[in-house]
C-alpha cells in the first residue's frame, strides 16, 4: 500500500466539494485561490462536485466566477446530473418529471432532454427546493404514493449556511415524503454514489489512483471518495469533526484529515518535495 505522502506526490487531480470545502454560502474561504494557483503551478487539475443542486450548472459557474475562480463548464458536476443518470439506466422511459427541485435544476433536466410537468408525470424528482409550498409538497406525495419511479437528487439533511438559520435539505425532505407516504426514493443519485466521480475519471482519463476527493461530510464526500477508491481527504471546515471522523470504522475514515485548504496545500508542497 503506498503511503499518503506518496499519494499525494502523484495526484494528477483534486475533486473538491463546494459548499463548505472551497467557501461557505457567500463568503470564499481564504486558502482558495492561493491552492488553485499552488495544483496549476503543479499541474494538477481540479473538478468541482456538489450535492447542493439549488442552482444549475451554468449558475455555479457564474457563482464560482464571482467568487474569482474560472472554471469550465464541465468542471462542475451537480447532483441533478447524477440523477438523469440513473433514470436513463433505470427508467429510460421516463420523459416527462414532476419534480420538487429548483429551478436551476429543472434547466438541467431540460437540457438534458426531460419535461417538466405538472399533471401525468413519469417519474418523480425530489432535490432541495427553497420555494417549496405545503401544496406542491402534497402533490409530490401524491405522485410518489402511486408508486412512480422516484429519485432523491442528494441525501444531505441540512446545508451549510454562514446564516442564523438552519436549512433542510433533500434528505430532511425525503424524510418528510417518507413519513406521509411509507416509501423512500428508488435511488439517491448524487454524493456518496461513486458516479459523480466516475463522470470525472472518465472525462480527464484518470485512475482512481491519480484522484483526491475533498470535502467536508463523511456521510457524502469522504463515503463516496472511500467507494470510489481515491484519496479521501476530510476538512474542518464544514459539518464534520475530528473526532466524528475517528469514530469510524477504518475502510470508512478519511485517509487525511486537514484544518482547511491551507494546510493542505502545505502537505501537498511537502509531498512534492
Amino acid at each position: 500500500m503506498p503511503s499518503l505522502s506518496s499519494r499525494l506526490a502523484r495526484l494528477r487531480h483534486i475533486v473538491f466539494d463546494m459548499d463548505g470545502t472551497i467557501y461557505l454560502g457567500s463568503r470564499l474561504f481564504e486558502p482558495t485561490l492561493p491552492l488553485l494557483a499552488l495544483l496549476r503551478r503543479l499541474d494538477v487539475g481540479y473538478s468541482f462536485v456538489t450535492n447542493n443542486c439549488s442552482r444549475s450548472r451554468a449558475e455555479y459557474i457564474d457563482h464560482l466566477r464571482r467568487l474569482g475562480i474560472a472554471a469550465p463548464p464541465d468542471a462542475v458536476v451537480v447532483s441533478t446530473h447524477a440523477a438523469t443518470h440513473y433514470l436513463r439506466r433505470h427508467a429510460p422511459h421516463a420523459r416527462r418529471l414532476f419534480t420538487l427541485n429548483s429551478p436551476g435544476a429543472d434547466d438541467d433536466l431540460r437540457l438534458a432532454g426531460f419535461e417538466i410537468v405538472q399533471e401525468s408525470p413519469d417519474a418523480v424528482v425530489v432535490g432541495w427546493d427553497r420555494t417549496l409550498t405545503y401544496d406542491r409538497l402534497c402533490r409530490t406525495a401524491w405522485f410518489i404514493k402511486r408508486g412512480l419511479p422516484y429519485v432523491a437528487t442528494h441525501p444531505d439533511r441540512v446545508c451549510p449556511t454562514d446564516e442564523a438559520t438552519v436549512l433542510p435539505d433533500c434528505g430532511a425532505i425525503c424524510a418528510l415524503l417518507e413519513t406521509a407516504t411509507g416509501r423512500r426514493p428508488d435511488a439517491v443519485a448524487g454524493k456518496p454514489s461513486p458516479t459523480m466521480l466516475q463522470e470525472v475519471l472518465d472525462r480527464h482519463a484518470l485512475a482512481a489512483d491519480d484522484v483526491a476527493m475533498i470535502g467536508d461530510r463523511l456521510y457524502t464526500d469522504v463515503r463516496m471518495a472511500r467507494d470510489a477508491g481515491v484519496l479521501a481527504v476530510l476538512t474542518l471546515t464544514g459539518e464534520a469533526s475530528a473526532d466524528e471522523a475517528m469514530s469510524l470504522p477504518a475502510p470508512e475514515r478519511p485517509e487525511l484529515i486537514v484544518r482547511d485548504l491551507h494546510d493542505l496545500a502545505q502537505q501537498l508542497r511537502a509531498a512534492r518535495q
